[in-house]
């Protein structure tokens, strides 16, 4: 084919792809490469997940549209050449990789952008990049995460295998037992160790205040809600269909942060999830974002989770439950049948 074939042609991916779930419905993994080296750990973990989900594969390249048309155009038609081989090169047997290049001056755009119209089930990014802004804006992940509202993996260690432990973080809301739900859903926790850990929010110093300075009453109250923290945990994961999960609880005085910097350390934790604030923008300005801090401190791979797609995850689990039941009904029905008519 023709060079400008290349250019003229669009490599967009099809927009009428269903969004609605489907039991059926085989999943979908979008990874975004840069078609560098720095992309291999994001491309061999994007392709051990699909493998193991038995997933199609979608390879993303954006090239950058500030130069003129035509310099975009060749940049584009090139970079596509390299996404073919690249799909050929990583695919199995019975898979489905392909990749696309798109055109953008906003990378985390088009990354989300493609996301949607494919209806991806989860975002594969490679390694954090410092830049500046971050702290305000949020990190590419956080800003594909909020457009997009598909989880999101960053991957900063190469793939030597699946996942061997899982650390989860929870704050106690209903959307902590979703966030488990959706790593389960990802395949995330098959064969793999998981663990959760809560950072209380309260400080140290307010409970003494309410003390009135009498340590041993905080102590008490500090031990109570740790054990009220762990049975909420612990009936979330049941409610999610996780059990045997181990729970830690941190002290007050530990941010969450630290909290779960020293849980993934002393657990030895390959993969820490996270959910994201409904309101990422306002709580980063005034009291600060943990996802925005996992991502920026940690070296470890995050999956970044938002509430739209923690509560899809509870829709699907609901839809399957739904569709399980329906079929068991359909089934005793035509057992009954066969019965009847034996008699």
């Amino acid at each position: 084919m023709a060079l400008s074939q290349f250019i003229n042609r669009s490599w967009a991916v099809p927009p009428d792809i269903p969004v609605k779930f489907s039991p059926d419905r085989t999943p979908r993994v979008l990874c975004a490469i840069d078609l560098g080296v720095g992309s291999d750990a994001a491309l061999s973990r994007a392709r051990e997940i699909a493998r193991a989900l038995g997933a199609q594969l979608h390879l993303l390249h954006v090239v950058d549209s500030a130069r003129s048309p035509h310099a975009t155009g060749h940049r584009r038609a090139h970079a596509q050449l390299a996404m073919d081989a690249l799909s050929r090169k990583i695919a199995w047997s019975g898979s489905d990789v392909h990749g696309s290049v798109r055109a953008g001056r906003r990378p985390h755009k088009a990354i989300a952008d493609v996301a949607i119209e494919w209806d991806a089930d989860l975002i594969v990014l490679g390694p954090y990049r410092r830049r500046l802004g971050d702290s305000f804006r949020g990190t590419t992940a956080e800003r594909v995460l909020r457009k997009a509202d598909r989880p999101v993996l960053v991957v900063n260690r190469e793939a030597a295998g699946p996942y061997e432990h899982v650390l989860v973080a929870s704050d106690l809301s209903r959307m902590s037992a979703d966030i488990a739900r959706v790593s389960k859903q990802l395949g995330l926790l098959e064969g793999a160790r998981a663990s959760v850990v809560h950072a209380p929010q309260h400080s140290l110093g307010f409970m003494l205040y309410l003390a009135r300075g009498n340590e041993a009453a905080v102590s008490s109250q500090q031990r109570s809600r740790s054990r009220y923290a762990s049975k909420q945990i612990e009936a979330q994961l049941e409610r999610a269909g996780l059990t045997g999960v181990r729970v830690s609880v941190a002290s007050p005085q530990t941010s969450p942060l630290h909290a779960i910097e020293q849980a993934a350390q002393r657990e030895g934790s390959d993969l820490v999830v996270v959910g994201s604030s409904r309101f990422p923008l306002l709580k980063r300005v005034f009291i600060g974002s943990v996802s925005n801090e996992v991502l920026r401190a940690m070296e470890h791979d995050v999956l970044l989770i938002s509430p739209a797609a923690a509560r899809r995850a509870r829709r699907r689990a609901l839809t399957l439950d739904n569709a399980s039941t329906q079929s068991a009904g359909q089934l005793q029905a035509l057992e009954y049948q066969q019965f009847r008519e034996a008699c």
